[in-house]
């Protein structure tokens, strides 16, 4: 059976090759430990294609998909995979040292969107580096002009970009974002803390939740994008109480050994009953990229079943389930409850 989407991935790293080993895994139906949603909008895992690639690291530039993540076949029980060539992508910014543009491979539009369709690709996944955001916006663009469904999950400002969003709006192509939120990550576990705290009539009244991470968006953590990015954090997690509390969010440090690990470190302060005091202190270790890979799975589904079913809301729905800074703003718990049943 032909597969019904064709993703094109933009940026091979941590996220983009869990992804990519998650779809191997799950295509064989009898496993199903540690998927979130078997089916969404009636679509599986198995439905899903990986039909291009791109990256700028010349490591990385003409190699076979499958030999830069080491899928394994014979060992999830998947179907042998079609060689997927890593194309060279875009880079619209010129950041001295770490992106200077004399050290990468770097493609056209024209050349990108000539992939995009020779691959029939339907959904535009975007993992590129934070800090890329003229670059994000780029690609962005070309998947307009091409009329490709666009999934921004970093933090550049595009799909909650009014101008942006109405450009996509205007011409009838999805674009949904931005700043993935992870399965159980920094922002959803947090909110889910204090969504649990006020349900019980606990008063929140201060709150931290600090990271101490081996990638190279930790790396970046004191440029200008991780400030907007705490403050994407802080934004998202006050609308869980009906109240004011302080709260101090986001990447604290970097630490290369960590590599795609992750060490969250919570801490609430509150009061209950009679004003007596509460103090949750919590340590939580994960994994970055198979902690998107589900939020990933569930919103490329949606995103397609959307383009084809006209979903109400669901732009809105998707946004807000999947990503830190929404259209809408919603509760953990309203949005989970509210994106299962539109795409059921």
């Amino acid at each position: 059976m032909p597969h019904k989407i064709r993703v094109a991935l933009l940026g091979i790293g941590n996220a983009s090759t869990s992804f990519a080993r998650g779809l191997d895994y799950y295509a064989n139906e009898r496993k199903k430990i540690g998927l979130w949603h078997k089916k969404i909008s009636g679509l599986q895992p198995s439905d899903i294609k990986i039909v291009a690639a791109f990256d700028i690291d010349p490591h990385k530039v003409d190699k076979d998909l499958n030999d830069i993540v080491q899928r394994k076949n014979e060992s999830h029980g998947g179907p042998e995979r079609e060689r997927v060539r890593i194309s060279a992508g875009l880079l619209a910014d010129n950041h001295s040292g770490l992106f200077n543009r004399d050290k990468f491979v770097i493609s056209s539009r024209t050349e990108f969107r000539k992939v995009l369709r020779d691959t029939k690709t339907n959904v535009v996944v975007n993992l590129i580096s934070s800090g890329l955001n003229k670059t994000s916006r780029e690609y962005a663009n070309v998947c307009l002009d091409s009329r490709i469904a666009f999934i921004n999950a970093t933090p550049t400002r595009i799909a909650s970009d009014r101008q942006f969003s109405k450009k996509f709006s205007a011409k009838g192509v999805l674009i949904v974002g931005d700043d993935l939120q992870s399965q159980i990550g920094g922002t959803s576990l947090h909110k889910g803390i204090i969504d649990l705290l006020v349900e019980r009539g606990i008063l929140v009244r201060r709150t931290y939740q600090l990271d101490v991470g081996g990638k190279q968006n930790t790396q970046m953590s004191h440029d200008k994008i991780e400030l907007d990015n705490k403050a994407n954090k802080k934004s998202c997690l006050a609308i869980e109480a009906p109240y004011i509390f302080e709260s101090v969010t986001g990447t604290t440090e970097y630490t290369d050994f960590l590599g795609d690990s992750r060490n969250s470190y919570y801490w609430i302060s509150g009061e209950g009953f009679m004003g007596s005091k509460l103090t949750i202190d919590i340590l939580v270790k994960t994994n970055d990229g198979t902690n998107a890979g589900n939020v990933l799975m569930d919103v490329v589904r949606a995103v397609y079943s959307h383009d084809n079913r006209k979903v109400k809301n669901g732009r809105q729905l998707i946004c807000a389930y999947g990503f830190k800074v929404t259209p809408v703003n919603y509760r953990i718990r309203e949005v989970y409850h509210e994106f299962i049943s539109a795409f059921k």
